[in-house]
């Protein structure tokens, strides 16, 4: 009934454009003979151990959910300068912008808000308490990446509040080899951005430090930006056990214009990231015990007019401050592992006032293998708020293996969201607080195939949702304020395709080395019809990622993105960028561009992104 329902709404023409490359891309691959001696497609990724999934690390070919990775070439060969840019090239993930290069931009996946998408580095979660506006200020440089793990689907039972729609977990790096990496690079709009990003063991202990600029004039008047990013990483590792520390810090001074109202072209915002994380892995491989103590503190400076300042001012500060234990047990009956977590927030606010609260549960899950092939993880998280008191978070997964290279995988399991400071108690002639908002709580069903073919992947999947007070920004006219208010029930479908070739495998000598095409649709109920929704209704109905990799004369290689978006209540977007780039020696040397057809576009109504933007750079890598 869902399938039918899904594929009966989906617009003809664009399924025609979608089959045309489909079939495009499987004949390039079956063009050449089976006998070819191909490389491997993505081998890093089908003997990558993820740890995002579940609280047992599992191998990628072994998955019982939906998980996409962005690993270490993507991250190389992409067209973007920020990890917000990155992942606008994720399936799945709509990243709405309000300025470039990080400065602003709201996350969702599956056609959730901005608020439900939980997001960690290295496991521990950055997510702000004041605003999903800020889960974004990222202390960590694309340097400082190894790869981007993304859980699409809910990870309550896993990792507690707020893994509501999906999970983006950044894993930094923790290399023991020396290395130094020097880039800089610039452009239009008085674009300019210098790094560098040094690795230096001294003996036991693995240094990791990075520090980078971005600055810009601006595209248009008062969107100028100056970022500044600091990363400290150390860890110390025997045997079994390891140590790691990481420190980071992010400040980011740019101009806001028409960012939360369009009246006032002259909005500024000042805003500093700090996080600090400190975990390890003691035990053996029958016995682990792996503990983290966090704290994340953010500083926000928001004025309205920057011609007067004392016209509206707001001054946030927010400290998140936790402790984790975990312990995994490997016995006859498979893997068990549990645990617990305490965490506090506060909030120093001239607007918001001054408040805290305290979360804490505990977390069990059990991993089994009654068959061969086939794996069944159950999960449970049991956490304590003050507004729902002690309440049990469930899941359970399913993998089998239905043929050597084909994966057959199901989910069920429940998430739940804490509304955040600025929804229960903002206060302003445009919006409104509520602070009697009840909790956010989602149940989803998936059913998905992984094909893992050594020469391709494919991936297919269908997922519902039902969501219960889900809270979102309302109104019955455009002469009153925005209200935050509990929406009684939204429901969501989606359909997930993906197809990756590598046709230089395949081919002998074919320029193209890697081509991939991800496209999901999906549809929600309209509830509440009286009310105009600022962001529960603004998803994306269709969206269509087209990458391709390819070679060119003299070592020269290029890859290309193309995005279509079709937005619900807004305009379609087709958005092409690409990266040319030549390595010599330890030398490499690119040119970006983004936008490349000059549209003009927006992501955030009332906030135009820039057009055609070309910079170009140089990268100096000693000792990678």
């Amino acid at each position: 009934m869902i399938i039918r329902l899904l594929f009966e709404k989906i617009n003809q023409n664009f399924i025609s454009i979608i089959k045309f490359i489909s079939v495009l891309l499987v004949f390039i691959f079956f063009a050449a003979s089976p006998e070819l001696s191909a490389q491997v497609l993505s081998e890093y990724r089908l003997n990558d151990i993820i740890v995002t999934a579940s609280r047992t690390p599992t191998s990628f070919s072994d998955l019982t959910r939906n998980v996409i990775i962005i690993g270490p070439e993507e991250i190389k060969d992409a067209p973007v300068n920020s990890v917000q840019g990155l992942l606008q090239y994720a399936a799945g993930v709509d990243l709405q912008q309000r300025g470039v290069d990080g400065v602003q931009g709201d996350v969702s996946i599956r056609g959730g808000s901005f608020e439900e998408t939980l997001i960690m580095i290295d496991g521990v979660s950055v997510n702000d308490p004041q605003t999903g506006h800020h889960n974004l200020n990222l202390p960590v440089t694309l340097d400082d990446i190894q790869r981007i793990e993304i859980l699409k689907g809910p990870g309550s039972s896993v990792y507690g509040a707020n893994a509501f729609s999906g999970i983006i977990n950044i894993i930094t790096k923790k290399s023991s080899a020396k290395s130094l990496s020097l880039e800089t690079s610039g452009g239009q709009n008085g674009y300019y951005d210098g790094l560098i990003h040094a690795s230096l063991p001294v003996g036991i202990l693995n240094n990791h430090i990075s520090l980078s600029k971005q600055k810009s004039d601006g595209y248009m008047h008062n969107t100028e930006f100056d970022i500044t990013d600091f990363t400290y990483g150390s860890s110390i590792s025997s045997g079994s056990s390891n140590v790691n520390l990481l420190f980071g810090y992010n400040d980011k001074k740019f101009g806001a214009n028409s960012y939360y109202s369009v009246l006032f072209p002259n909005q500024w915002e000042h805003t500093t990231t700090k996080l600090l994380n400190l975990n390890g892995s003691f035990g053996s491989e029958s016995f682990l015990v792996l503990p983290k103590v966090y704290w994340r503190h953010n500083d926000d400076n928001y004025i309205l007019d920057y011609t007067n300042p004392a016209f509206y001012e707001n001054n946030h500060h927010t400290d998140v401050y936790g402790a984790e234990v975990q312990a995994s047990i490997v016995s006859n009956i498979g893997i068990t592992s549990f645990g617990g977590e305490y965490n506090t927030d506060k909030i120093v606010s001239n607007n918001l006032g001054n408040h805290s609260r305290v979360k804490k549960g505990i977390f069990a899950e059990q991993k089994i293998s009654p068959l061969d092939d086939f794996t069944v993880i159950a999960d449970a998280y049991a956490y304590d708020y003050s507004d729902i008191g002690w309440k049990l978070w469930p899941g359970i997964n399913l993998g089998y293996n239905v043929a050597k290279d084909v994966r057959l995988y199901g989910s069920i399991g429940e998430a739940f969201r804490i509304p955040t400071y600025t929804e229960l108690y903002y206060s302003s002639p445009a919006s409104v607080g509520n602070p009697n908002l009840q909790t956010e709580e989602t149940v989803d069903y998936e059913i998905g195939l992984n094909t893992l073919h050594p020469e391709y992947n494919a991936r297919a999947s269908i997922f519902y949702k039902q969501g219960k007070n889900l809270i979102d920004w309302v109104r019955a006219s455009s002469t009153q304020p925005w209200t935050a208010r509990n929406i009684t029930k939204i429901n969501t479908a989606g359909v997930e395709l993906n197809l990756e070739v590598d046709p230089s495998a395949l081919i002998k000598n074919f320029p193209i080395y890697k081509a991939s095409l991800d496209y999901t649709y999906l549809n929600s109920s309209q509830v509440a019809d009286e009310f105009q929704s600022q962001y529960l209704l603004q998803y994306l109905r269709h969206q269509l990622i087209v990458n391709v990799e390819n070679n060119w004369w003299a070592g020269i290689r290029q890859s290309w993105e193309l995005r279509y978006e079709s937005r619900v209540n807004a305009a379609d977007n087709f958005l092409v960028d690409t990266q040319l780039s030549r390595s010599f020696n330890q030398w490499k040397i690119f040119v970006k561009a983004t936008n490349l057809f000059d549209k003009s576009y927006y992501e955030v109504s009332g906030v135009p992104l820039p057009g055609r933007w070309i910079t170009a750079g140089i990268k100096l890598n000693i000792g990678e």
